[in-house]
């Protein structure tokens, strides 16, 4: 049997952010469609002080072949069946078990007082089988966490919690983009909530018999979009973003009936001898789209007509594009880099 996964919709009034409510109709016709009778929310499902759930409500009555299964997230904590009520809805305040096809799943909603492995250990004895999932909402210590970082840490769930406990597969809401580390799966946003979430957004799919991890696309009314270009001062600067734009743009994997459906944000540092060169190269490359902003930004591009240094940072930016760049977690991107090695160059 198979089983949906999605989390971080954030919901609020349908005119206020139509497109959310929009990716989440998307993935109920496709479970609807498929046969799949049950959809687990891992949290987030509502924004913040929303008052009014008659639109979700509605929404979830289109679709009464599927059964809605929510835990709460840090972002509506208060929720209840009280307050969201549907023959189709179902709300775990409390860690609690559900199971579909023989499989357990371990439901536990977010607690600001406490960490998923405390909870872990009230609800140990309920887990009588060997094969459970766990649902949860909050940090993945090895995914969410750099050391000594000064961001706050949701509900946490650590390795030792895992290695004590044992769950086969863990799916976490929280982080926005979809990601795994071993069996822990952030399921992701099915849409993007902002320009800082971009790309195609998927919602996920499990198989209970056999453990298959599965990220099918959700078709969404809104895709966002972010680029950003490192311009080094050569003869042929605007050819060469010229054919950086087109190999970005085809990276998006979207079809031309979906251009509309971009919010856009561009940006191009570095140095040039032609700024208004360069802008026009950005705005023609991208003109089949729009916007998030007011159209390309190009206030950190500088002049510079020192040949001798444009030299350099040719020569820079060769060697910078020649190393193997796979080095994950918090390094810098190749970019930024690029854009420190120019600064060192010019002296800015």
């Amino acid at each position: 049997m198979q089983v949906a996964v999605t989390a971080d919709v954030h919901l609020r009034t349908q005119q206020e952010y139509p497109e959310r409510y929009s990716a989440l109709d998307n993935i109920l016709a496709q479970l609807a469609s498929q046969d799949i009778d049950v959809l687990i929310v891992a949290g987030d499902l509502f924004d913040a002080d929303l008052v009014d759930y008659s639109e979700f409500e509605q929404l979830c009555g289109q679709y009464p072949s599927v059964q809605l299964h929510i835990i709460p997230g840090n972002h509506d904590a208060q929720i209840n069946e009280a307050k969201v009520v549907g023959p189709n809805i179902h709300i775990y305040t409390e860690p609690e078990i559900l199971v579909v096809d023989s499989t357990t799943f371990l439901m536990m909603p977010y607690d600001p007082n406490a960490t998923m492995g405390e909870k872990l250990a009230h609800a140990a004895a309920d887990i009588e089988e060997r094969q459970w999932i766990l649902v949860g909402h909050g940090d993945y210590m090895e995914c969410t966490q750099a050391p000594n970082s000064t961001l706050p840490i949701y509900g946490p769930l650590s390795r030792t919690d895992l290695d004590r406990y044992a769950p086969t597969t863990v799916f976490l809401g929280h982080i926005h983009r979809a990601q795994t580390n071993n069996n822990v799966h952030y399921v992701g946003s099915p849409q993007g909530l902002d320009i800082t979430e971009t790309g195609r957004r998927t919602y996920t799919v499990f198989d209970t018999a056999n453990g298959l991890v599965t990220a099918m696309p959700v078709t969404n009314d809104l895709l966002y979009f972010s680029e950003s270009f490192v311009i080094v001062p050569v003869e042929n600067d605007a050819s060469i973003l010229k054919q950086k734009i087109k190999r970005r743009v085809e990276s998006w994997n979207l079809e031309p009936s979906e251009y509309d459906r971009v919010q856009l944000r561009v940006d191009a540092s570095g140095f040039t001898a032609d700024r208004k060169l360069i802008l026009k190269t950005l705005k023609n490359g991208f003109r089949q789209f729009s916007y998030y902003d007011d159209g390309p930004r190009i206030d950190q591009l500088r002049i510079s007509a020192d040949y001798q240094r444009n030299a350099v940072a040719e020569r820079v930016q060769e060697l910078v594009n020649a190393m193997q760049w796979d080095f994950g977690g918090d390094e810098p991107t190749r970019e930024a880099v690029v854009m420190a090695a120019l600064s060192l160059v010019y002296g800015r």
